[in-house]
């Protein structure tokens, strides 16, 4: 397996390919998101749409970076590469709704107890997003039903929980420094970010049998 260093530079290498690709689509995605989430008043229902929203936009951009970590051939990236299935899309919806509701409900019964419960509540739903966190690129990749895809992403996880601890912290400095200029630098950071992360779930993916 790819040492995480390793798995960096290739994705930075096929960013800086085409870059112009997922840096518009980025910059493009999160206006429209903006101006729609901007939009909504603050209520129960505006929240739920606010959810459906930012997980369509993810959706897309996620597909986009997956297939840029494919690209081993570096071919020409098009914006058709973001292309979803009706089916993928709405399976990766209700995965969303069903784990913000799990984690809201969490949250909600805990901030009624006391802090060392809400804590250990906080580190438990932390745990449970880490291990599910491969799940919306199962199904993209894939197209296997929500369960499943649950079911692969800590087949997955297990064994690298804290590798992919580490690696998800290796880019906290990247994150800053795309802060910095009036957040322009996160349109490369982003990307860079996403098909890292794609990288490194072709590489556990290559590596460990899926269940």
């Amino acid at each position: 397996m790819r040492t995480r260093s390793e798995i960096k530079k290739d994705a930075k290498s096929k960013l800086n390919a085409y870059w112009h690709v997922p840096v518009l689509t980025v910059l493009i995605v999160y206006l429209l998101e903006a101006l729609i989430l901007g939009a909504l008043n603050d209520s129960m229902l505006s929240s739920v749409f606010q959810i459906i929203i930012t997980t369509i936009a993810s959706v897309f951009t996620t597909m986009l970076f997956l297939n840029i970590a494919k690209n081993d051939e570096f071919e020409k990236v098009e914006f058709s590469w973001m292309k979803v299935s009706s089916m993928q899309l709405l399976k990766c919806i209700v995965y969303t709704l069903l784990l913000s509701l799990a984690t809201a409900m969490i949250q909600y019964i805990t901030v009624l107890s006391s802090v060392l419960l809400s804590a250990i509540a906080s580190i438990f739903v932390l745990v449970v997003e880490v291990y599910l966190s491969f799940s919306l690129l199962i199904i993209l990749d894939t197209d296997a039903p929500i369960i499943d895809a649950a079911k692969q992403s800590i087949n997955l996880v297990e064994g690298n929980f804290w590798k992919i601890i580490v690696f998800g912290l290796s880019f906290v400095g990247w994150f800053i420094l795309g802060i910095i200029p009036v957040c322009l630098g996160l349109l490369w950071v982003l990307p860079y970010m996403g098909i890292s992360f794609a990288n490194y779930y072709l590489e556990l993916k290559s590596n460990k049998p899926i269940i």
